[in-house]
């Protein structure tokens, strides 16, 4: 079952971050027929990298790597209706990626398994019980207001 919508209409933003440009992704909105409470699980990937100038963002390499990762998680968890990605945030020699899952320990699961043969990534993965987004929300409510 798709839980995920074909094509995600996405809020993208920009901000400046200790004097870097930092760019934003975000779910406009919690979509249509989706209960939180079915996705209750956080799960933040973090990758770190090292930036080759001044902008602090990624370099192409790092770039198409971060796309192709980015590929996985919506095949492996979007479009099989195991979560949603919430934002994206790039800048400042990291990358942030945000989902809520139905359940962490199944889309772990399934995500170690994908990459068991692939090189080692350079991230970090940290995850919180959050049935109601409240992660998401606060984030979404604080955008809101700096508009």
């Amino acid at each position: 079952m798709n839980q995920q919508p074909p094509e995600q209409e996405w809020l993208t933003a920009t901000a400046v971050e200790e004097g870097v440009t930092v760019l934003f992704r975000l779910l406009p909105h919690i979509p249509l027929g989706i209960k939180t409470s079915e996705f209750p699980d956080r799960v933040e990937i973090v990758w770190p990298y090292q930036s080759a100038n001044e902008s602090k963002l990624p370099g192409p390499l790092d770039r198409e790597q971060m796309s192709h990762f980015e590929e996985l998680l919506v095949n492996l968890w979007g479009e099989n209706g195991l979560g949603h990605l919430t934002m994206l945030i790039t800048g400042n020699q990291v990358c942030h990626w945000q989902w809520y899952v139905r359940n962490e320990e199944e889309a772990l699961a399934v995500f170690n398994k994908a990459v068991e043969e692939l090189p080692t990534l350079p991230i970090q993965i940290h995850s919180q019980h959050d049935p109601d987004w409240h992660a998401y929300s606060d984030f979404m409510q604080q955008v809101r207001k700096s508009n």
